[in-house]
């Protein structure tokens, strides 16, 4: 593996001037890596561990210094576990659906044009028809559970929980629905008539949900108690054409990133605070959280890749463009911010001053 030893240096250096202050935190860089580099085998790594890393035709699994310690070779489309014990081939023009654990075993194989999407722990698998109009819900054997299927007009959105089983899933209609690691709908609603779900959003304890919901002239976001069937919104100053990256913790705050602020609600939807950021372009951006901590990447507007690293109080203590990335995807595991560019994979090491 091949270091950035110029880029190491400055980022250490900024890292050290921009994170450290009265609070006595750091950050400090841990690798700058190329995306281009042989993969090292070492199967004592335990998955959690790892971060996965999709490329064209391959599958890279990442340890925490930033060796890449296995791939995973590849000629079709393919959706991942995020916790990387499973992945799911499907063809651009074929007709078959194979899940595979890590190793190459076949759990099961369907004939089917159907579009694949797979949970964290990889319990849950949606199969999403061609016209986006059913969802089929199988288990890792390949059986149907729960709801088995969920109907609407035209799905535009289905994510699952960041380390777990339970999903959500909205439709053009307004319908929205969320459900458990068994596949059980325990919590559904529609939006206002003549509105739109845009992208929906479910906590890690399957407690809340958040809604981006709108039409061309307006939008809002929904923040849902799902034990309680209890929901809250609030107006948005922008209209998101294209998804834009939100999370809800599991004590219901809700984060949005509103073109060039980011929005903290809590859970009664009430706004607590506003961030002013650098305006992102329209298109793909990521948010992740993790004990208080927010990470957040983006492309600006200007064409360059922007990191911003915030706590919950609202607090910016790092921030840092990355000009050489056309974008920028972020995760935070174990205080350790995982990035992933266009070109290279980068890492950050948080250590608070309660350390």
């Amino acid at each position: 593996m091949r270091y950035l030893l110029a880029g190491l240096l400055i980022g250490a250096i900024a890292g050290f001037l921009l994170f450290r202050g009265a609070s006595a935190s750091e950050i400090i860089p841990e690798f700058y890596n190329s995306l281009h580099y042989e993969s090292i085998p070492d199967d004592s790594i335990s998955k959690s561990d790892t971060f996965i890393v999709p490329m064209i035709n391959r599958l890279l699994i990442v340890d925490r210094t930033g060796n890449c310690v296995r791939t995973v070779e590849h000629d079709d489309l393919i959706e991942y576990s995020g916790n990387g014990n499973y992945y799911i081939k499907y063809g651009r023009i074929g007709t078959k659906i194979e899940l595979f654990g890590i190793n190459g075993e076949r759990y099961w194989q369907k004939d089917s044009r159907e579009k694949p999407f797979i949970s964290y722990n990889g319990k849950i698998v949606f199969l999403l028809n061609g016209d986006h109009s059913g969802i089929r819900i199988f288990d890792t054997n390949g059986n149907t559970v729960g709801a088995e299927q969920i109907t609407g007009r035209l799905c535009t959105s289905i994510e699952f929980s960041d380390k777990n089983d339970f999903s959500a899933c909205g439709f053009i209609d307004g319908y929205y629905y969320f459900i458990d690691g068994q596949g059980v709908i325990i919590n559904s609603g529609r939006v206002p008539i003549k509105n739109s779900v845009k992208a929906v959003k479910i906590s890690n304890n399957g407690k809340f949900g958040f809604i981006h919901y709108g039409n061309p002239i307006k939008d809002w976001v929904r923040i849902v108690n799902i034990n309680k069937n209890k929901s809250y919104d609030s107006l948005l100053d922008n209209v998101h054409v294209v998804r834009t990256a939100m999370h809800i913790s599991d004590d219901g705050a809700g984060v949005f990133f509103d073109n060039d602020k980011i929005l903290l609600f809590n859970k009664s939807c009430n706004l607590k605070f506003k961030l002013d950021v650098p305006k992102k372009k329209a298109g793909f951006s990521t948010l992740s959280f993790e004990d208080g901590i927010y990470v957040l990447g983006y492309t600006k507007n200007t064409g360059e890749s922007q990191l911003v690293v915030f706590k919950k109080d609202g607090d910016i203590f790092y921030a840092k463009d990355f000009s050489n990335e056309s974008f920028l995807s972020g995760t935070i595991s174990d205080k350790l911010i995982f990035l992933r560019g266009s070109d290279n994979l980068i890492a950050y090491k948080i250590r608070l001053s309660t350390e």
